[in-house]
């Protein structure tokens, strides 16, 4: 989750979603065998999306494909989320104007398809909200990065570049947190040159920029787990 980051509680979330989302309904993963093949497939096709010159993270995510099979790590039932496991979502706005986020989430316990949700988010403030634990949450489509993860109010749309998207078991845990936060690229992460623009920037893009990343060892001179080692 965020590192330091403060909870708000009691604040007002303006959220749509999908039908038969949030309904407590038991639902298809939890103790399924058959369904841990398809949450692997989805895993995979989201995190081969991660890295590049066009996909989630960019260069500084290089070598996320280098180590693919280790992340995933859906490989029996018990890597799955149990029926109405729940977990929650932090979403910081750091910006002097509101801003929808489209948060999007795989929840094998729900369904095998992606669910939506959008959360309006005073600028300034923060929101915390609860969602079914899901083996994958990201902004804006799972699949196709540079696709909206938020839409300001003054219609400005903040792709999901930096909203790299995160994995149960890597980057969160059922019961636990993950987070976004809309704020300023002063570190120009994304390579354009331009250090004033808004970007999203989510909790699993932070930690693999973390000095050994979640896997304790790193490809590249300077911080970061991901190297620019891909396909060697």
């Amino acid at each position: 989750m965020f590192r330091g980051s403060r909870r708000l509680a009691g604040m007002a979330v303006v959220a749509t979603m999908s039908a038969g989302c949030m309904t407590g309904v038991l639902g298809p993963g939890g103790g399924d065998s058959s369904a841990v093949s398809d949450v692997a497939a989805k895993a995979i096709d989201v995190a081969s999306q991660i890295g590049g010159a066009n996909g989630f993270g960019g260069s500084l995510m290089d070598g996320y494909l280098d180590h693919m099979p280790d992340h995933m790590g859906f490989q029996d039932v018990s890597d799955l989320p149990s029926d109405a496991a729940l977990m929650m979502v932090l979403v910081r706005n750091e910006s002097d104007q509101g801003g929808t986020f489209h948060l999007s989430y795989f929840a094998s316990q729900l369904d095998f398809d992606e669910h939506m949700m959008d959360i309006a988010v005073a600028g300034g403030d923060e929101a915390e909200i609860e969602i079914p634990c899901s083996e994958i949450v990201g902004l804006g489509p799972l699949s196709i990065p540079g696709a909206p993860g938020c839409d300001l109010d003054d219609g400005e749309k903040v792709d999901n570049v930096m909203a790299v998207p995160g994995f149960l078991g890597e980057d969160f845990v059922c019961g636990g947190a993950y987070g976004c936060v809309l704020e300023q690229d002063v570190n120009d992460l994304d390579g354009d040159g331009d250090t004033e623009e808004l970007i999203i920037l989510s909790d699993a893009m932070t930690f693999h920029m973390m000095n050994g990343g979640p896997l304790g060892h790193g490809h590249r001179a300077g911080p970061g787990m991901m190297g620019s080692h891909r396909g060697q």
